[in-house]
């Protein structure tokens, strides 16, 4: 009798263990989405008679989505697609510089659900970024080293970071935050004279949204 007492409590165990590994099979996040640029200059260009020289940074704001498959409570596949548009700074060619950026990343995501409401996630993607930049002056050097003032390439990207999601009920959590090192690697062999030895960047990238969850699995 005494075993059949035992094993009756393994189970029950065991059945308060899968209803708390429950996980919903898709997630989709559509964000908001912040990305610091450094370019990493490595040398000296010239604008009106000006040497400009340094890491300027550019400041990237705009949204996004994550589509998110979930093998297990744990372990997901997610997409990652963003665009933003280009302000505040321009190189050291004052507000001269518009433009966008893009990325598409792809990678593996760990979830931990095990803290009630709050959970941590953490994720590496690789992919591509493409940027496009738009010359508004009249400079000399932005009209002709770029051909028309206009520059646009694909590039080698990657991010690793994590964040934390707030469950508000079963469908919907409230991402709070995601914060990521996005690394992108546009190379020294573009037209425009900055690019010149800028062979990898080192970037922030911040999002912000909500959290939508369909289908279920244990």
């Amino acid at each position: 009798m005494r075993k059949y007492s035992v094993l009756a409590g393994l189970l029950l165990l065991v059945g308060g263990a899968a209803v708390a590994q429950e996980f919903p099979k898709v997630e989709t996040a559509p964000t908001f989405m912040y990305i610091r640029t450094s370019p990493n200059l490595t040398n000296a260009y010239v604008v009106n008679g000006q040497t400009v020289t340094g890491s300027n940074s550019l400041n990237c704001a705009g949204g996004g989505g994550t589509l998110a498959y979930n093998l297990t409570s744990m372990f997901g596949i997610a997409a990652d697609l963003g665009g933003c548009k280009i302000f505040g700074n321009t190189l050291g060619l004052g507000n001269t510089i518009s433009g966008s950026q893009f990325t598409y990343l792809f990678g593996p995501r760990l979830t931990f659900r095990n803290f009630g409401k709050f959970q941590p996630f953490f994720e590496l993607n690789f992919g591509g970024d493409r940027a496009a930049l738009t010359c508004q002056s009249t400079a000399v050097k932005c009209l002709t080293t770029a051909g028309s003032g206009t520059y646009s390439k694909n590039a080698f990207a990657m991010t690793v970071g994590g964040g934390f999601d707030v469950k508000i009920n079963k469908k919907l959590a409230i991402r709070l935050i995601q914060a990521e090192y996005l690394y992108t690697r546009f190379g020294n062999n573009c037209a425009a004279q900055i690019c010149n030895n800028n062979n990898n960047q080192n970037n922030f990238r911040l999002k912000s949204g909500i959290v939508i969850s369909w289908g279920g699995g244990s």
